[in-house]
């Protein structure tokens, strides 16, 4: 590519009339020339042969014009007339030199970025005026469509639209239900009268159709007495109601019930089953559930979140009756065991619930089973003290006051247990963490020294942590107590901590040591490769697994590469495992790293802890 270079000829002569020019050759006067004309034009180019025979030719030229001008004033008139007379050569765009091409190069790629830049700008307000076009165009679209069915709507309602039928004309079984129907809404609607000690025996309503007034009998006229017997509500505490249907058919309904919500049978289809068979009626399962529904009262707890609430008491008493009736409690020993239990959970991502409930003891057949488990408090809150304490108000009252309870004569005496997970005891005790140093229960034992089961540390009371609890938090002598007990009439010695969840976590704990200690005899900690062959410590563990009836237990890598393991013990799996200890031992002792003495004490670890569980 050629470009063409602009100069005026005057400039050139003014190069030429320097004194230090007329001695130079032909060759330095062009190189001079040529300097200042790329100067001028703040170029940077290269003097190549064919430069120097462009500019030879006319500096030659205007070298012989000024030979022939003799005096000052003859060449600046020469100057003069030149100014406007423009000389061009023509430059090659190899004839740049490196530095200059790079400038260009670097205009044009600054050009370029700022072109694209309003170019991206110029495509997102497109897009954005195209989405906008979008979104109008279905909004107007479902407008229309909204505004069509409206209209056709209207059409097809004017069509359908016909006098009123008159109450008169319907049947007089319809009319009757009607009735009922009023008369059971009046009866709901104008039920808060009675807590300000009035009764409502009739109403009149006036019949908009016949423009007449009838009059709603609500309680019929009979004798006082009469009354309160027909209207009394007879409810054991938790939602039965003594009615005047046999035992045989209270049980087969309520089977029924279970049955139909267990298997999500719609009413049609019971309708239509119990029209061609034997079976109570819809309407006989529905009268059931309504009593249920309506003798289980739930109260609002006291606390910030939100919570519901059972009367403790009232639930006590109607299951030490039930049981007094079958025989399960009574005779020499009269004592009732209650247990308080309570357990956190989450549902969804973070919407956290408590579940509180109460179990007798002495009903061997369902203390262990959800049947025998009565929900008392549910807080939809997380699992800490304040909120524990802000809504276990009415149940540590019921605990402080409710202690004795009489029942056809004899007097049954009760006494309170606490249990759950470790998390709610320590919670309701008022005690530090799980990871704390002094969190056991029932000692003060230092977390240092749990590995030693030689150690018996001093035993806690509740009178010591509500003592301890008022201390200050940097006292050695606090042993972790946090706060007061919130049940403080239970002693220590009437906790229970659920030993399900300790077999299944601890369990999970030494497990993982064990197989820890095979990663170490095996050399595969943190590697992300796992070759079995190699790995005869952990192929060894398998092996033992499937002697001990556990099937499907593998080692792979774990995903963040920090070494291998095997997939999670189910419950009935770890019973296995504890079950066959002998063989844990001898695979331990395969283990060149544990001394004897190493694994003596582990193994004493694993044993105490099946025994104590």
């Amino acid at each position: 590519m050629m470009e063409n270079l602009s100069i005026p000829k005057s400039f050139v002569l003014d190069v030429l009339c320097d004194s230090n020019c007329k001695s130079l050759s032909m060759l330095d006067v062009s190189k001079r020339v040529f300097d200042s004309i790329c100067q001028r034009k703040g170029v940077d180019l290269l003097f190549t042969e064919r430069i120097q025979c462009q500019m030879r030719y006319q500096i030659s030229k205007l070298r012989n014009l000024l030979k022939s001008r003799r005096g000052t004033k003859a060449q600046d008139k020469l100057k003069e007339s030149y100014k406007s007379n423009m000389w061009y050569f023509k430059v090659l765009r190899s004839e740049y030199k490196l530095t200059e091409l790079q400038n260009q190069r670097d205009g044009l790629l600054l050009t370029n970025s700022k072109l694209r830049k309003e170019l991206s700008k110029v495509r997102q307000r497109l897009k954005n005026l195209k989405q906008k076009y979008k979104a109008r165009k279905s909004k107007l679209k479902k407008l229309k469509t909204l505004r069509d069915k409206i209209s056709l709507a209207i059409v097809r309602t004017a069509k359908k639209m016909k006098a009123p039928r008159p109450f008169a004309s319907y049947s007089r079984s319809w009319q009757h239900s009607m009735r009922a129907s009023a008369k059971d809404k009046c009866n709901l609607a104008l039920s808060y009268l009675g807590l300000h000690n009035y009764e409502v025996y009739d109403v009149v309503l006036k019949n908009n159709t016949t423009k007449k007034f009838e009059k709603i009998t609500l309680v019929d006229d009979v004798s006082e007495d009469e009354a309160q017997a027909k209207s009394k509500v007879m409810c054991n505490g938790i939602g039965e109601q003594k009615r005047s249907l046999s035992p045989e058919k209270l049980e087969i309904i309520r089977l029924l019930i279970l049955i139909k919500d267990e298997n999500n049978m719609s009413d049609r289809a019971y309708a239509a089953i119990a029209g061609i068979s034997d079976l109570p009626t819809l309407y006989a399962l529905k009268q059931e559930m309504d009593i249920a529904s309506n003798c289980i009262s739930f109260n609002k707890t006291h606390g910030k979140e939100p919570g519901v609430e059972r009367d403790m008491e009232s639930v006590l008493k109607y299951k030490i009756e039930a049981l007094a009736e079958q025989g399960k409690v009574g005779g020499e020993d009269n004592t009732i065991r209650v247990k308080i239990s309570g357990d956190g959970t989450i549902v969804g991502k973070s919407n956290h619930f408590v579940n509180v409930t109460c179990t007798i003891i002495n009903d061997k057949d369902t203390a262990t089973s959800v049947e025998g488990h009565e929900p008392i408090v549910i807080i939809n809150g997380e699992e800490k003290y304040d909120v524990l304490k802000a809504h276990l108000v009415n149940v540590v009252s019921t605990v402080n006051t409710f202690s004795t309870f009489v029942h056809n004569g004899i007097e049954y005496k009760i006494e309170y247990y606490l249990g759950g997970d470790y998390k709610f005891l320590l919670e309701v005790l008022g005690l530090g963490a799980a990871n704390s140093n002094y969190s056991c229960i029932y000692c003060k034992k230092p977390k240092s020294k749990y590995h030693d089961s030689s150690i018996i540390g001093e035993l806690r009371t509740i009178e010591e942590i509500i003592e301890c609890s008022h201390k200050r938090d940097n006292d050695k002598t606090k042993f972790c107590c946090k706060r007061e007990p919130i049940f403080s009439s239970i002693p220590l010695s009437r906790v229970v901590v659920d030993s399900l969840h300790l077999f299944l976590r601890i369990s999970d704990k030494l497990t993982n040591a064990l197989i820890r200690d095979l990663e170490i005899a095996d050399h595969m900690t943190g590697k992300k490769n796992f070759d079995r062959s190699k790995a005869t410590h952990m192929a060894a563990f398998e092996d033992m697994l499937l002697e001990c009836d556990i099937y499907g237990v593998r080692f792979y890598v774990k995903d963040d590469g920090g070494g291998v393991k095997p997939r999670d013990l189910t419950g009935p799996e770890k019973l296995k495992l504890f079950g066959n200890l002998d063989k844990v031992e001898a695979l331990l002792r395969t283990c060149k790293h544990r001394t004897e003495e190493e694994v003596d004490q582990i193994m004493v670890v694993w044993r105490e802890f099946f025994f104590i569980v």
